[in-house]
């Protein structure tokens, strides 16, 4: 891609609200529509992860969505359910204005994230199923961190199990109490009703601590009649990521405008 997608600062909610950069698209999606995407980046609850959200936005935005990248609060100041409250409020707001975001009114709208955003992002799934509003076109979850327990082999052999794994402290970190853990909302992995979800695909690297319980979560999700990707993948990348991403939204685009409930 020659172009690189340049952010504006975006304000979300009524004052003081919550600050969010906007990306916009880099190419058109196949069909003809447009997709608006709420990014929460990773950090493990507790780290904004600057550089690394600007870098998936842009990847992002020239798979063909319009990003928003919310900047939630973070854990411990902020333990769950505040940044899920927070980023929920901020996927009303997104939808309200998808249109003046895009510049048109066939607007598709998605949730993202990567490893705690994408907890975020499959817990923001999870609510807008329940409370049928908005109504979502996908969820595109990147190594999304979604089991405290901490028990797959992948993330034994990454050797992140104990105490000092920033995974641990992490969720320590975002559960506080771990009777928290129990939420479906905090632990999407474990909730026992994931019907009538928004397409997912669920994106891993071999090798990464969280790449079980990202396979585990679509496998989860067809289990409950849901439609679920998953690529493991060397690297999310450029040369990995823009093709499938481009094929899911364009796809998911496509099947979301056409519904009645769209």
């Amino acid at each position: 891609m020659d172009k690189i997608a340049i952010p504006s600062p975006l304000r979300l909610g009524p004052a003081p609200g919550l600050t969010a950069q906007h990306y916009a698209a880099q190419r058109p999606l196949d069909g003809g529509g447009r997709a608006l995407l709420l990014f929460l980046h990773g950090g493990t609850f507790t780290d904004c992860a600057t550089e690394a959200a600007a870098a998936r936005s842009r990847l992002l935005a020239e798979a063909g969505a319009d990003v928003v990248a919310l900047d939630y609060p973070l854990a411990p100041a902020h333990p769950f359910p505040a940044g899920l409250a927070a980023a929920f409020e901020a996927l009303q707001a997104v939808a309200a204005k998808a249109p003046k975001l895009t510049g048109s009114a066939q607007t598709a709208l998605f949730v993202a994230g990567e490893e705690a955003g994408g907890n975020i992002a499959a817990a923001l799934a999870l609510m807008a199923r329940d409370q049928r509003a908005p109504h979502l076109a996908g969820q595109l979850l990147i190594s999304p961190m979604l089991d405290p327990v901490l028990g797959s082999a992948s993330m034994r052999e990454g050797e992140c199990g104990g105490c000092e794994c920033i995974y641990a402290k992490g969720w320590q970190a975002y559960l506080g109490d771990s009777t928290r853990a129990d939420h479906p909302y905090a632990a999407p992995l474990n909730a026992s009703r994931l019907a009538g979800l928004a397409p997912a695909l669920i994106l891993s690297v071999a090798g990464h601590p969280l790449n079980d319980e990202s396979r585990r979560y679509a496998a989860a999700l067809r289990e409950h009649g849901g439609v679920a990707r998953e690529l493991t993948l060397p690297a999310i990348a450029t040369g990995y990521v823009l093709a499938p991403i481009h094929e899911f939204l364009s796809q998911a685009t496509r099947q979301a405008l056409a519904s009645p409930s769209a």
